[in-house]
């Protein structure tokens, strides 16, 4: 189920990237991040967060380096990623939550 709901947080994030005619790698990172973030949230629980915010924990602290690696090259994606690392963690939780429990 993680693997079903990591590529389906992925292809959500990548979709309007492939739209704006993004780089392959740019996008290929992005699937992955939220492929990987959506394992480590369905087989991880972390301690004094409620369940709706492992997603979210988990997706930022994975975001954060992505976002310090492009705050030189590109501003105006910092907070597309930060807001996209928040939506998709919540949605990852959910479906851990409603789906897998």
């Amino acid at each position: 189920m993680a693997l079903i709901v990591g590529v389906g947080a992925g292809l959500l994030d990548v979709v309007p990237m492939l739209a704006r005619r993004v780089s392959g790698r740019s996008c290929l990172s992005a699937f992955l991040l939220y492929f990987f973030a959506a394992i480590i949230v369905f087989y991880s629980n972390l301690p004094y967060l409620p369940w709706w915010a492992d997603g979210m924990a988990v997706a930022m602290m994975m975001a954060i380096p992505v976002v310090f690696t492009l705050v030189g090259k590109d501003k105006k994606s910092t907070p597309i990623i930060l807001l996209n690392a928040l939506i998709l963690g919540v949605l990852i939780s959910v479906a851990k939550h409603f789906i897998a429990s």
